[in-house]
């Protein structure tokens, strides 16, 4: 359930819609009086009965439901390490989270792996996590293919990650649909910019090596996002373009902590039903009535997910394992046996066992 494969909690690049941006939480009387009239101009007295037109149910029933009338073309997914914990991949922030399992790194804290001045000082820890996490040693999860199956039936306008691990792509999803917020390890440069050769980096990365840059003499890092550091501006030219035209979210696998990439939940026009799929309830408002107020009024995409009975008109919720949850949403869907197909022929998972059987 938890996720933040990487790490930037702020982007001098630019920032999420947060809560904070609306002034939310501070309202004055006179501003709440305000929303409410023109909740009531825009909506009318019957304005809760009509936002709650988004979804029948606010499950995966619901959600079915939404996509077999036919109106959804540009789902855009969210995911977090919790879709990779399946492969053997642990997530970050839970009790054995990777976080909670670095002591063998000798790290001062956890975070630190993903620090640049740690890197500067000892960047054999990075190396020995790379070789633990690089691609090619897991194989993709249901949950990878689901949003492969998406694609397949045309249905996806682009998955945002914030996993560094690249399984999205080793299910055969073009490149082009994935947006690695936190980067991964496509590409690398050394710290003074310079490009460095990816087959080297392989190598070294594999053997957990730290790699320096033919050119300077400085470390190499792959282009994966560490605290402080700015996102891809990919992430924003695609955040700007593909949530304008989003018609369902789905959200799978993220604790939602990390910013700029929680704040795309609020991306979504005020319509667009949207659907968490994790072990825990996350990314929710503090205060539902101002909320739904915003929303009414016309004042903003909303301010998290709202989860409460009495406001809710557009946000589903799974609590559970997200190979479960996708799972089950393919059988409502009638999918089921498209995903089971798709598992079934993962090249990458029959290598691994293969390679498993000869050792």
């Amino acid at each position: 359930d938890d996720d933040d494969d990487a790490r930037s909690e702020t982007s001098s690049s630019g920032s999420s819609s947060s809560s904070s941006g609306y002034g939310f939480g501070r309202e004055s009387t006179e501003m709440l009086e305000l929303m409410e009239r023109l909740a009531a101009e825009r909506l009318g007295e019957s304005s809760a009965a009509a936002a709650a037109t988004a979804l029948e149910t606010f499950d995966l029933r619901g959600i079915a439901k939404h996509i077999e009338r036919g109106g959804v073309k540009n789902v855009v997914v969210m995911t977090g390490a919790g879709i990779s914990v399946s492969a053997g991949i642990p997530d970050f922030r839970s009790e054995r989270g990777l976080y909670a399992r670095l002591g063998e790194y000798d790290l001062p804290y956890p975070q630190a792996i993903f620090e640049l001045g740690y890197f500067r000082e000892k960047p054999e820890a990075f190396y020995k996590l790379a070789k633990d996490l690089y691609p090619g040693l897991y194989a993709p999860t249901p949950t990878h293919y689901f949003i492969k199956l998406l694609h397949d039936r045309g249905l996806l306008r682009r998955c945002f990650t914030q996993n560094i691990d690249s399984l999205e792509c080793a299910t055969g999803l073009p490149k082009d649909k994935v947006v690695a917020a936190h980067g991964n390890f496509d590409s690398a440069k050394c710290l003074n910019g310079h490009d460095a050769n990816i087959d080297e980096v392989e190598r070294a990365c594999r053997a957990g090596t730290p790699m320096t840059c033919a050119k300077c003499g400085e470390f190499v890092k792959p282009d994966i996002v560490f605290f402080g550091e700015n996102l891809p501006r990919r992430f924003f030219e695609c955040a700007q373009k593909d949530f304008e035209v989003c018609d369902l979210l789905i959200v799978i696998g993220t604790s939602l902590v990390v910013h700029p990439f929680a704040g795309l939940i609020e991306r979504p026009k005020e319509h667009v039903p949207r659907l968490l799929i994790n072990l825990e309830r996350c990314g929710e408002a503090q205060n539902t009535r101002v909320t739904k107020l915003y929303r009414m009024a016309g004042l903003g995409r909303g301010t998290g997910f709202d989860f409460d009975e009495a406001t809710n008109y557009r946000d589903a919720l799974f609590l559970g394992q997200c190979d479960d949850g996708v799972a089950e949403l393919c059988s409502m869907l009638g999918w089921k046996d498209d995903l089971d197909a798709l598992i079934a022929n993962c090249t990458i998972k029959k290598r691994l066992q293969a390679s498993k059987i000869s050792n």
